[in-house]
């Protein structure tokens, strides 16, 4: 009786760590996936010199499917003391648990090097 309750629980131990396995998997895989979007969104911003549109950028991310909610995307301009324009993306992560309730929403930031000869887009300015 002693080893089939030992052998049960060792079962059940074992579950508990792969769940906690696949959930940590599942979170890098989406992480993942949304610094790419970033990452594609400052290479984008960077080839035409800060003039994209941001509905364009929406476009081509849901194009090579990323997923982007429409508050997902936040793009802010700033200038550097030289006065050329740093852009400055905020992507987000959602991940959920559902037999939890637990929501995770991450938020992923990168900036462009600074853009010379350029000015910032008045849409992308605070």
């Amino acid at each position: 009786m002693r080893e089939a309750v030992g052998g049960s629980m060792l079962f059940y131990i074992i579950l508990i760590f792969i769940f906690i396995y696949i959930v940590f998997i599942g979170l890098i895989m989406n992480y993942a996936a949304t610094y790419r979007a970033s990452n594609y969104v400052i290479t984008a911003l960077e080839e035409s010199e800060g003039n994209v549109l941001r509905s364009q950028l929406v476009e081509d991310l849901r194009n090579r499917n990323y997923y982007v909610d429409k508050n997902g995307l936040v793009i802010t301009c700033r200038e550097n003391s030289n006065g050329d324009p740093i852009y400055r993306v905020t992507t987000s992560v959602s991940f959920e648990l559902p037999l939890m309730g637990i929501d995770l929403n991450l938020k992923i930031n990168n900036e462009t090097k600074a853009i010379y000869g350029a000015t910032c887009n008045s849409q992308y300015t605070n």
